[in-house]
């Protein structure tokens, strides 16, 4: 694991011992997730599309080159793979586009940070910095709010309130991590 506090994000993947420079703006990488959770890009296209990530030489395994970004994508050097593994088991609590506005507000007021004139900020950094929002800030409410589970509130006042919230803050598209199948299938 990376650690933040002593260590640079990588500017790279490494395919088969070969480092790959990659595109590492977050802007990229939300677009790239955009692209992944896409249901109307045929697999093969998106393939294709996600190789534009690499900046220069593009590794000869296709595969491998998509895993590796999958993989950038997650940060399983920046995080555990255990939780990696564990979070993509769960439905998504948050949406880029459905979230942008709750996250841009969050941003500036937690950190002063403009993410419209930031001129970069690493994927790993963004990451980092909105897993550590204060769960006081809308998106952080609206995340907790679309796991809990309003099946097991005891309370029926309680449970219904929280029904009613989820339906107002329901992500509109389904987002999704691209399986391992569907990676394999796109080099069928």
């Amino acid at each position: 694991m990376l650690n933040v506090l002593y260590e640079k994000f990588p500017e790279h993947v490494i395919v088969h011992g070969i480092r790959y420079k990659i595109e590492t703006d977050f802007r990229e990488w939300i677009r790239f997730s955009e692209l992944v959770e896409d249901d109307s890009v045929p697999w093969q296209i998106k393939v294709e599309l996600m190789l534009r990530w690499y900046c220069g030489n593009v590794p000869d395994d296709l595969e491998a080159a998509v895993y590796a970004l999958g993989d950038f994508l997650a940060a399983r050097n920046l995080y555990g793979a255990d939780e990696i593994i564990e979070s993509n088991k769960k439905e998504p609590v948050f949406s880029f586009s459905d979230d942008a506005g709750c996250i841009y507000s969050a941003f500036i007021d937690c950190y002063g940070i403009d993410l419209q004139r930031i001129p970069y900020m690493h994927w790993w950094k963004f990451k980092t910095l909105f897993d550590g929002l204060p769960h006081n800030t809308e998106i952080k409410q609206r995340i907790m709010y679309r796991s809990t589970d309003a099946n097991s509130i005891k309370d029926k006042e309680e449970r219904k309130r929280v029904k009613r919230i989820q339906k107002e803050i329901a992500l509109k598209k389904k987002n999704r991590c691209m399986s391992d199948y569907e990676i394999g299938d796109a080099f069928a």
